[in-house]
């Protein structure tokens, strides 16, 4: 009953989304989602794995936080952003753009381009839905997948083994329409 109130609470959110977005053109920006990224999750991304994370544009990152402008009408239950991060460990890059959030599956996904070249949409982050913030419509927990996990150790030949990164939280998201 308690996750069915927390996507009711959801779709109540994209509804708010949608009427915001009513009046511009889809490539305009709906609002913002923005992530706070673990500080220890952060750290062991960097300073164990030796990856580099880095904004893609229009996303932005800046310390531990990180943003996405909200695009399109959210419709289905699925809310757009443009923009990401990417990953780097000096000779390969890791792009994770075009974020979905699917509500009706509580995932985020993102398009995976390694080197420049496209390698599809992967699930990144199971979302669980948590109260939200102030100035949020909705907020929500980030954890790793163990598909994203697993495709980050073919990319990068990690020290660890996908498993130990599965669920690993990677930080907390405000979606924040116009």
């Amino acid at each position: 009953m308690r996750s069915y109130l927390k996507r009711v609470s959801l779709v109540a959110a994209i509804s708010v989304l949608g009427v915001f977005a009513i009046g511009g053109t889809a490539a305009a920006a709906r609002g913002t989602t923005t992530v706070s990224l673990d500080p220890a999750t952060i750290g062991v991304v960097v300073n164990d794995l030796g990856l580099t994370p880095a904004a893609v544009s229009p996303g932005t990152l800046s310390g531990l936080e990180a943003s996405f402008p909200i695009v399109g009408n959210a419709k289905g239950g699925i809310i757009k952003h443009t923009g990401g991060l990417s990953l780097s460990d000096g000779m390969t890059t890791l792009a994770l753009t075009k974020y979905f959030i699917d509500t009706n599956v509580g995932q985020l996904t993102a398009i995976a381009s390694v080197d420049g070249v496209e390698v599809g949409r992967i699930p990144l982050f199971d979302v669980t839905l948590i109260d939200p913030a102030s100035g949020c419509a909705a907020s929500a927990e980030l954890g790793l997948t163990l598909d994203a996990a697993t495709a980050l150790d073919t990319i990068f030949d990690l020290p660890v083994t996908p498993g130990d990164l599965d669920g690993v939280h990677f930080g907390t998201a405000c979606v924040s329409p116009r």
